[in-house]
């Protein structure tokens, strides 16, 4: 085990500091090691060919699957192109907003995981962080998808103005 998932693991024990909630973004690989506590929720992203990650037991869980594409660029590869049908969609960023706007006060963690952990997990978090002032670890979020970032902010923006 990693010092930094020992490091995940042994936060998800104790509450947030302050007011608010805390974010990880982490790997798939770490999230399925992961102790099932009552106070964290799990959003599972993973990529459309692959399996669901083994995160059973966790009592509030939202599963997730699409491609690791920058779909607002205009300047994207041909391998990019061709994951374009599975990019992330406004539907999903609202299922996101509708899970954590949900969530019980009980729960002060939300642990995110893509199949790196570098950037769809950390354009959720990073999002979340900025929408919502939860917890993260600012640095470790440095390489969020730019394009779930804006999809996310549009769909928070979308769904303030409908209230």
């Amino acid at each position: 085990m990693s010092p930094r998932l020992k490091s995940v693991i042994s936060s998800l024990y104790r509450p947030a500091l302050g007011k608010g909630r805390r974010v990880f973004a982490v790997s798939r690989a770490e999230a399925e090691q992961l102790p099932r506590l009552p106070a964290v929720a799990v959003v599972s992203i993973t990529a459309p060919a692959r399996p669901p990650a083994s995160l059973e037991g966790f009592d509030f869980l939202l599963r997730l699957q699409f491609e690791d594409v920058d779909f607002l660029n205009p300047d994207l590869s041909n391998r990019a192109k061709e994951k374009m049908s599975g990019a992330f969609t406004a539907d999903q960023a609202a299922l996101i907003l509708g899970f954590v706007e949900s969530l019980p006060e009980s729960i002060h963690t939300i642990v995110i995981h893509c199949e790196g952990g570098f950037s769809r997990s950390s354009a959720v978090a990073l999002s979340l962080h900025r929408l919502y002032d939860y917890q993260v670890e600012i640095d470790r979020l440095e390489q969020a998808n730019p394009s779930v970032v804006a999809m996310l902010t549009r769909s928070a923006s979308s769904l303030k103005k409908s209230k």
